[in-house]
């Protein structure tokens, strides 16, 4: 089955809710879990009457049979009585792990997935999301097991009392009475502050985790002090709203104990009144004492429920509109645990990790370009954020790019606006790119056009390793053979560091291609992170790879030798290599430049002929 689109996915509002697809899964589980909670919490209030009877039939008649009979009767019954809730207790515990894991798996399948609609939302946030939120929300099986048997159990319990004794009811329901409202007030504020403080927590997370990741950064600019002071102020406010949060639980915990010893010290005192005159037992009057101090101890766990359920709703919630914002649903079966456990990636194979054979090329056709023309009577020159215009060029133009197997051509962008426009299309970032694999025009090759529906499927045959690159935690060995393919011939580590210039990490690195490269790479510099992604993408060995700006973090020693080891490494017949790029060795080291202008195909050849051009001269040594 597949998923809905993201653009035909539900908005927040319209999104299934979390906490009804957690008691949805598990519907035929509940009954019996809740039929053995039922059980347990009927015992425990069950015993004090028990108790009461022994005592007036047992004890004050003298008839030790029944006294040994009826404590064996307890026994026996609170064995029972264990034995249950350790079976209800697991089962629930099951049901509630489980949760929290599909909870975690389907938040981050569809962050993961590439389908999924793009989002705006700091890693941390997403990240707090995915493990606090989901591990809160999964809570509501830990509560369902208690609540509603507790509940029934004390309704059960003042009905009993009112039968004894009307006052004793009334004591009673007056106290569940105040409960309720005292509950039913504090819920939706309490609902409303939690949501702010796992707001500001998210903050504080998203705050750390880009800090983190910008250590080296921040280093390099001495300004660590002002970054420990950002994240002290966020980290603050985090603690003021859980200090808020926590106050305001502690108000409403101490009302409702107020309230239920009020109602036990009542109960009580109604009770010892009509022992004394002689209208209860004494046995009774001790069932009634130990009927109410069960009362009040589950009714003080009953008022709890506005924190807790506030605490569940609202991270049930904040993953809820996670996902919305995703284009994605809880109950959409492609984040299943059991789909993505046996799902992969459809990159187009026939057999996982193969060598792919040529496709016939990449080829654009009527590309989109939309570099801003200069006003009119303006000379060519510089725009405002300064990207080279040609006076009177059109505002969009289409572009005609040829990369046969076997060549290497260099795209020359004097706008990084057209650049990032021609990498965005190749990246299959539309319904209609003009992006082809193989020839459209050869009747004798098939030819598959990139677009936003087929992208995932041509992923064995075209990689696009974009300028900002990405690393995972791993050792790089790892790092180099994240889509490499089968049977690759002994070697492929160093002939992929060689034509990326970083054979020097070999030195550098402590334990060669043993050592931990951390997540994003936060232990290498910026030039290491840029060369050890370039080895990734020509270690894959894809029959199309397409590079932006692979080599904009090294020297220009180091850059002129990736040129040479790149181009030397894609020299193959069933190989086409497309360079998007203003590097001068890039552009050297191709077979052909492409050279595009205010939008528009400006020139085409050979590097060194370009360069008689003022234009491309300038663009080159800029």
């Amino acid at each position: 089955m597949s998923s809905a689109s993201p653009a035909s996915a539900p908005s927040r509002s319209d999104a299934p809710s979390v906490m009804r697809s957690i008691v949805r899964g598990h519907r035929r589980r509940i009954p019996g879990i809740m039929a053995v909670s039922f059980f347990v919490e009927g015992v425990d209030m069950l015993v004090p009457v028990l108790v009461g009877l022994i005592i007036d039939a047992g004890i004050v008649q003298g008839n030790l049979a029944l006294v040994l009979a009826g404590a064996a009767g307890i026994f026996v019954l609170r064995l029972l009585s264990t034995w249950a809730w350790t079976i209800m207790f697991a089962l629930s515990q099951k049901a509630r792990m489980f949760e929290r894991h599909r909870l975690r798996v389907a938040v981050t399948g569809a962050v993961l997935d590439p389908r999924s609609r793009p989002i705006q939302r700091p890693s941390g946030e997403v990240l707090s999301i995915a493990t606090s939120d989901a591990d809160k929300a999964s809570d509501v099986m830990d509560m369902l097991p208690w609540a509603f048997p507790a509940g029934a159990v004390v309704l059960a319990a003042g009905a009993w009392l009112a039968i004894l004794d009307p006052w004793l009811g009334v004591a009673t329901l007056v106290g569940i009475l105040v409960m309720v409202l005292v509950i039913r007030v504090i819920s939706p504020i309490l609902s409303a502050r939690y949501d702010a403080q796992q707001s500001k927590a998210a903050d504080a997370a998203a705050t750390a985790t880009d800090l983190v990741h910008g250590l080296r950064v921040l280093q390099g600019l001495g300004v660590q002090s002002r970054a420990r002071a950002q994240y002290r102020r966020r980290s603050r406010i985090a603690l003021d709203a859980a200090l808020i949060n926590a106050r305001f639980s502690g108000v409403a915990g101490g009302l409702t104990t107020l309230v239920t010893a009020a109602m036990m010290a009542a109960v009580v005192i109604i009770a010892a009144q009509r022992t004394i005159a002689g209208d209860m037992t004494i046995g009774t009057l001790i069932a009634v004492v130990g009927v109410a101090r069960n009362n009040m101890g589950m009714l003080q766990g009953l008022s709890g429920l506005p924190v807790w359920w506030a605490s569940m709703s609202t991270s049930g919630r904040r993953v809820r509109d996670l996902l919305a914002d995703l284009g994605r649903t809880i109950d959409d079966p492609e984040l299943s645990i059991d789909h993505l456990a046996r799902a992969r990636d459809d990159r187009g194979e026939a057999r996982r990790g193969e060598r792919r054979a040529g496709v016939g090329g990449l080829h654009l056709r009527d590309l989109p370009l939309g570099a801003v023309p200069a006003a009119e009577g303006e000379a060519d020159g510089d725009d405002e954020d300064g990207a080279d215009v040609v006076a009177g060029a059109p505002a969009t133009t289409r572009l005609d790019l040829t990369v046969p197997d076997g060549r290497i051509v260099a795209l020359a962008c004097a706008d990084p606006r057209d650049a990032d426009a021609v990498i965005a299309a190749v990246g299959g970032k539309g319904e209609s790119t003009g992006v082809h694999l193989g020839d459209p025009a050869d009747p004798e090759r098939s030819s598959l056009e990139v677009t936003t529906r087929t992208r995932f499927s041509t992923r064995a045959d075209l990689l696009v390793e974009p300028h900002v690159v990405d690393l995972f935690d791993g050792t790089l060995r790892e790092q180099l053979a994240t889509r490499l393919p089968e049977g690759s011939e002994e070697g492929w580590e160093e002939r992929a560091l060689h034509a990326a210039g970083a054979e020097d990490l070999l030195r550098i690195l402590p334990e060669s291609y043993d050592t931990r490269i951390l997540d994003r790479g936060a232990n290498l510099s910026g030039g290491q992170r840029q060369r050890i992604a370039l080895a990734r993408a020509v270690a894959a060995d894809a029959p199309v790879l397409v590079l932006h700006d692979p080599t904009t973090a090294v020297d220009a020693v180091t850059e002129q030798h990736i040129a040479e080891a790149l181009v030397a490494a894609r020299r193959d017949e069933d190989r086409a290599t497309l360079l998007v790029t203003r590097s001068p060795a890039l552009l050297r080291a191709a077979d052909e430049v492409v050279y595009v202008r205010g939008g528009s195909l400006a020139a085409q050849g050979d590097h060194l002929d370009l360069m008689d051009r003022d234009d491309y001269r300038e663009m080159v040594q800029r």
